[in-house]
């Protein structure tokens, strides 16, 4: 949302990217850490599925954005962001007591 806002602000744009940066190095972490303490003893099915589906997002990444460039510009970026980050807070609020249950953060990796 910074972006949308303050794009033109270097500052701005420097801190937004090392945020994206970080928080897309975490995310992998993340993802993989609760599948497999999800899924239990089928943990390489779901990192198979979370190879898949990463696959899957950056080809509709690159899909969807190549779409948006194309016809609202570079500009629409930022929103399109918002839009699918809302979204995924919703998703990943709505399903943490499965993603990361109580029970599997008491015990040690």
């Amino acid at each position: 949302m910074a972006l949308g806002v303050w794009g033109g602000v270097p500052a701005v744009i420097y801190i937004a990217v090392g945020i994206r940066g970080l928080s897309f190095g975490g995310a992998a972490t993340l993802f993989q850490t609760a599948s497999a303490k999800t899924a239990g003893e089928a943990a390489d099915v779901a990192q198979s599925m979370i190879v898949t589906a990463s696959n899957t997002a950056i080809a509709g990444g690159g899909l969807i954005g190549g779409v948006l460039l194309d016809t609202l510009g570079a500009a629409s970026f930022p929103w399109a962001l918002v839009i699918l980050l809302t979204g995924t807070l919703v998703i990943a609020w709505l399903a943490r007591k499965h993603g990361f249950p109580v029970n599997a953060r008491r015990q040690p990796c």
